[in-house]
C-alpha cells in the first residue's frame, strides 16, 4: 500500500527520537520526532471504508515491513488508537472488571477483542476501549515496548480556551469530533459519513444534543479536508466561527511539511506533543 503523504528528512536520528503511531479504522499514521526537538517525518496510510480486522492486520503488517524507518529503534514509542468503540466514564463510576460490558452496552457484542482502558487524572474520566484482536497482535510484535493510548485520552488536553469549541479531525470517511461546553468537555465520537451532508450532519447533531447553539461554537478543523472542498462548504453552510488548526509552537518541522496545508498533520504533532 502506497502512502497518501511521505515526508522524511535526509537523515533521521530515530535513537534519540520519539515516534508516534496513530491507527484505526481509517489508516495509520506515523510522526516522528527527533532529538532537536524538530518533526522530522510524517507517514499517512488511508484504508477503505469498512475494512475487517483481519484485512486491516495484513495491511499493517505489510505497511510495517515496507518501510525502513520503523524498523529502526527509537527512544521512545507512543501508540495513539482511534477505534470507535470507546467511552468515556467519570472516576466514580469506573469498574475495571466490568469494562467489556459496558462496551457491550453501547456497541453490542458483535466485535471481540482487547479491552483497555486510560486514566485522564486532569478530567478525572477513564477512557475504555477495544482494540481487535488480529490488529492489537500485529502492533505488539513490531513495537513491543510501545506505550498505548487512545485518542479520546488524548485530546480533551489539545483545547485551552473556555467557551463553547468544536474540534474535529477529518479522516477518509471518518472523522472525530470533541465538544467543549462552556469549557467543559461533553463529549467525542468517532464517526462514518459516506457525503459531506452526512458530515454536516453528524457535527450539528453534536451540537443539538448537548444545545450549545451551532452560531456560537467555535469549529476548529484538522485533518484530511481542504478550504476547496465540498466538504468545507458543507460545514461553512450551518457553522459560523470555522478555521483551520495551525501547527503546534515550540517546535521546529522539517520543510516539506510546511510545504502542505498546517491542519492536515496538526492534530498528530499536537498529540505526540501530549505523551
Amino acid at each position: 500500500m502506497n502512502p497518501s503523504f511521505a515526508i522524511r528528512a535526509a537523515e533521521i536520528e530515530t535513537t534519540a527520537g520519539h515516534l508516534l503511531i496513530e491507527a484505526g479504522p481509517a489508516g495509520i499514521s506515523f510522526v516522528i520526532l527527533d532529538r532537536n526537538k524538530c518533526f522530522a517525518a510524517v507517514l499517512v496510510y488511508a484504508f477503505p471504508l469498512d475494512m475487517n480486522a483481519s484485512a486491516m492486520a495484513q495491511q499493517l503488517e505489510e505497511i510495517v515491513q515496507a518501510e525502513p524507518l520503523l524498523q529502526q529503534q527509537f527512544k521512545k514509542t507512543d501508540i495513539a488508537w482511534t477505534f470507535p468503540e470507546a467511552i468515556l466514564v467519570p472516576n466514580e463510576w469506573m469498574n475495571t472488571e466490568a469494562a467489556g460490558d459496558m462496551l457491550d452496552l453501547v456497541y453490542g457484542d458483535l466485535n471481540s477483542g482487547n479491552v483497555k482502558s486510560d486514566f485522564m487524572f486532569r478530567h478525572n474520566l477513564h477512557t475504555i476501549y477495544r482494540i481487535p484482536e488480529a490488529v492489537a497482535n500485529v502492533m505488539a510484535n513490531h513495537f513491543l515496548y510501545a506505550s498505548q493510548t487512545h485518542q479520546y485520552s488524548l485530546l480533551p488536553d489539545l483545547l485551552k480556551n473556555l467557551g463553547n469549541q468544536l474540534y474535529v479531525i477529518f479522516y477518509n470517511n471518518r472523522l472525530t469530533a470533541m465538544l467543549h461546553k462552556e469549557g467543559k468537555l461533553q463529549v467525542i465520537q468517532n464517526l462514518s459519513y459516506q457525503n459531506p451532508e452526512d458530515a454536516a450532519y453528524h457535527l450539528l447533531n453534536v451540537c443539538q444534543r448537548f444545545e450549545v447553539a451551532v452560531d456560537s461554537v467555535v469549529v476548529k478543523l484538522s485533518g484530511m479536508i481542504d478550504i476547496q472542498s465540498n466538504l468545507y462548504a458543507a460545514l461553512y453552510k450551518y457553522f459560523l466561527h470555522i478555521g483551520f488548526e495551525a501547527l503546534p509552537g515550540a517546535v521546529l518541522y522539517n520543510e516539506a511539511i510546511n510545504n502542505h496545508p498546517p491542519h492536515f498533520f496538526s492534530h498528530l504533532f499536537a498529540m505526540a506533543l501530549c505523551v
